[in-house]
């Protein structure tokens, strides 16, 4: 077996590889051409920079990595992680990052980091054993919602145009790596912004995308929920979201979202090494 740079490994290989590793997964997936390379474009995948396990030539296993400065730190973001099920339990994960860990450092990187959803017990083992500690923990939600008007002085409206900086304000918690401005500017285009007013100052916001319906972002003032909460969700056209990576330790917010009758249906954890 060779671990080698996936720069010349057709996309199309990655996500063959890519949807048969996930094929056992908790939550059943299946990745579409359009979904990783818009996702992996925004995040800022270098695949010069991610790594590929290949068995005759086959691609059984990968890293790949986003670059990108993550609160003042010049950081390698795990965008995904696999390997297929006939080639498990070979320590593929650690000869990977052997290998990645290496060439990150020659080109300046100072940090990794990765998501891991906390029932899967097996790649936390891995990961730590690599190096990685567990940073803190992001509850996700999903929720069938029908629209509905709310009594209230406060008024959502829904916008295509809108700017980062408008929000700035309301952030009630920090941002996971590709839910940060710098990611989520490279598919503005696709994402529509619902903000609460109330004497022309914004007082409540969410970010979602319009085909996936994933909710990327949300805040409110002073993170008060019980006040701003049910108006923002108001302006929600009917139909099924998500809500992804919201640090475990804002209590408002989870509180609201409990209320709400949402369901948070996985956690993941965040976890870095310091090189």
């Amino acid at each position: 077996m060779e671990i080698k740079s996936l720069q010349e490994t057709p996309i199309e290989e990655i996500l063959s590889t890519l949807n048969l590793a996930f094929s056992d997964y908790f939550i059943p997936i299946n990745f579409t051409l359009d979904y990783v390379n818009e996702r992996w474009k925004a995040s800022g995948v270098d695949y010069s920079l991610s790594f590929g396990v290949f068995d005759n030539d086959k691609l059984v296993g990968f890293i790949i990595h986003a670059i990108n400065n993550y609160d003042g730190i010049k950081v390698a973001y795990n965008a995904s992680t696999g390997v297929i099920p006939s080639h498990r339990r070979k320590g593929l994960l650690s000869k990977l990052y052997a290998k990645a860990i290496k060439v990150l450092q020659e080109n300046g990187i100072e940090k990794s980091t990765l998501e891991c959803i906390t029932k899967n017990e097996r790649a936390i083992l891995a990961y730590q054993k690599v190096g990685f500690k567990i940073d803190r923990q992001y509850h996700l939600y999903k929720f069938n919602w029908n629209q509905k008007e709310i009594e209230s002085e406060y008024k959502p409206h829904i916008s295509d145009n809108f700017s980062f900086e408008d929000f700035k304000t309301l952030q009630n918690y920090f941002p996971s790596i590709e839910n940060q401005d710098h990611c989520l500017e490279k598919y503005k285009n696709n994402l529509q912004a619902i903000s609460v007013l109330y004497k022309n100052e914004i007082v409540a916001y969410l970010l979602f995308h319009k085909t996936s319906k994933r909710i990327h972002r949300l805040g409110v003032k002073e993170n008060n929920w019980n006040t701003f909460g049910e108006t923002l969700f108001s302006g929600l056209e009917t139909g099924n979201y998500n809500i992804i990576n919201i640090d475990s330790k804002n209590k408002n917010m989870h509180d609201f979202f409990r209320k709400m009758n949402f369901d948070n249906y996985i956690d993941q954890y965040d976890m870095s090494f310091n090189f």
